[in-house]
C-alpha cells in the first residue's frame, strides 16, 4: 500500500507540472532516460487502473439493475482503448515519420505518447465515475498540445517542417483515437442491448 501511495504521489507531481507548464516540463524532462517499461509500469498502468476502476463503478451504478458484466465490458473498453492508443501512437507514428522521410524515433515517441495520454486519462477518471460529465472529454485534447510542445523538444525535425510535421502526426493520432473510441463504444452498445 505504501508503494502505491509513493507511485501516485509521484504521478500527481508529474501531472501537476505537465499540465500547468508543459514547456517547462519538457525542458526539464527532455533529457531524462525513461524506457517503455518504466513509463508503462510507473505512469500508464497506475493511471489506467484509476480509469478502469472509475469506469467500472460509474457504469455499475448507472446501469439498470447494477449489472456487473456491463460495467466490466466498459472497463475492458477503456483498457483496449488506451492500450491501442499507446501502441498505435508510438509505432504508428514512427511509421508515419519514416513515411514522411525522417529517421526512426521510438524512444522519444514512447515518452511523448505516454505523457500526452495523461490528460485523456485524467479526464476519463472523472467522466468514467460520473458519466453525465462526458462533455468534459473535450479537455483531453490538451494532450495534443502537450504532444506539440514535447515534439518540438524531442523530435529533431528541420525547423521549417517541424510544426507542420508534428501537426500531421497529431491529426493522424486524433483520427485513430476517434475511430477506435467510436468503434468500441458502438460494439459495446450493441452488446448491452
Amino acid at each position: 500500500m505504501e508503494k502505491l501511495k509513493v507511485i501516485y504521489l509521484k504521478i500527481y507531481v508529474l501531472v501537476q507540472e505537465l499540465i500547468l507548464d508543459p514547456r517547462g516540463f519538457w525542458r526539464s524532462h527532455a533529457d531524462t532516460r525513461e524506457g517503455q517499461d518504466e513509463l508503462v509500469k510507473n505512469l500508464l498502468l497506475p493511471l489506467l487502473a484509476a480509469v478502469v476502476t472509475a469506469v467500472f463503478f460509474g457504469e455499475f451504478f448507472r446501469s439498470d439493475y447494477f449489472r456487473i458484466w456491463v460495467a466490466a465490458l466498459w472497463a475492458i473498453r477503456e483498457i483496449v482503448l488506451f492500450a491501442s492508443l499507446y501502441f498505435i501512437g508510438v509505432y504508428g507514428t514512427n511509421e508515419l515519420i519514416k513515411y514522411l522521410g525522417f529517421e526512426e524515433k521510438i524512444e522519444p515517441l514512447q515518452k511523448l505518447v505516454a505523457y500526452s495520454l495523461m490528460p485523456f486519462m485524467l479526464v476519463s477518471v472523472v467522466t468514467g465515475l460520473f458519466p453525465f460529465f462526458y462533455f468534459l472529454d473535450i479537455f483531453g485534447i490538451y494532450g495534443f498540445y502537450i504532444f506539440l510542445m514535447g515534439g518540438r523538444r524531442l523530435l529533431a525535425f528541420p525547423k521549417e517542417k517541424r510544426d507542420k510535421t508534428i501537426l500531421q502526426i497529431i491529426a493522424a493520432n486524433w483520427i485513430v483515437f476517434g475511430l477506435i473510441s467510436f468503434t468500441l463504444a458502438k460494439l459495446l452498445m450493441t452488446l448491452d442491448q
